[in-house]
């Protein structure tokens, strides 16, 4: 099961997709830099780090950059290297309101990947031995 958008629905709705592509070692994006599109992993693998924490390695059908399209002008809150050789198709804020509106399931599978990362996080830090805040 992957955990981003169908890649065949992305290929069949065509358009002008642009597609970016990555050497092994190449930064796609770095944690700070003004975000203007999200990006669909066609081939390869990339690695979502902050610091020096890897959160995370996003192969084929993954989604990066979900973040900069669904809260804007806000920077990257992380940085994003390719690990092998790489290709991703760029969404920017046209194209992801276009995809929202043709395809309800495109903007789904973007929800559950933010709902799963925040969860994935949200383990990291308990277990990491921080305390609950408590409700006021």
């Amino acid at each position: 099961m992957t955990h981003g958008v169908d890649l065949d629905e992305m290929v069949n709705l065509g358009g002008d997709t642009h597609s970016i592509s990555l050497k092994p070692g190449e930064i796609l994006f770095r944690e700070g830099d003004e975000a203007q599109a999200m990006y669909i992993v066609k081939t390869g693998l990339l690695r979502i780090l902050s610091g020096s924490t890897m959160y995370e390695t996003v192969g084929p059908g993954g989604v990066i950059g979900e973040m900069a399209i669904v809260e804007e002008h806000m920077p990257r809150s992380a940085t994003v290297i390719a690990g092998t050789y790489a290709e991703l198709i760029e969404i920017d804020m046209p194209r992801f309101l276009s995809l929202v509106s043709s395809t309800p399931s495109f903007s789904i599978s973007v929800m559950r990947v933010i709902s799963r990362r925040l969860r994935i996080m949200n383990r990291r830090y308990r277990s990491a031995g921080r305390a609950t805040p408590t409700p006021e």
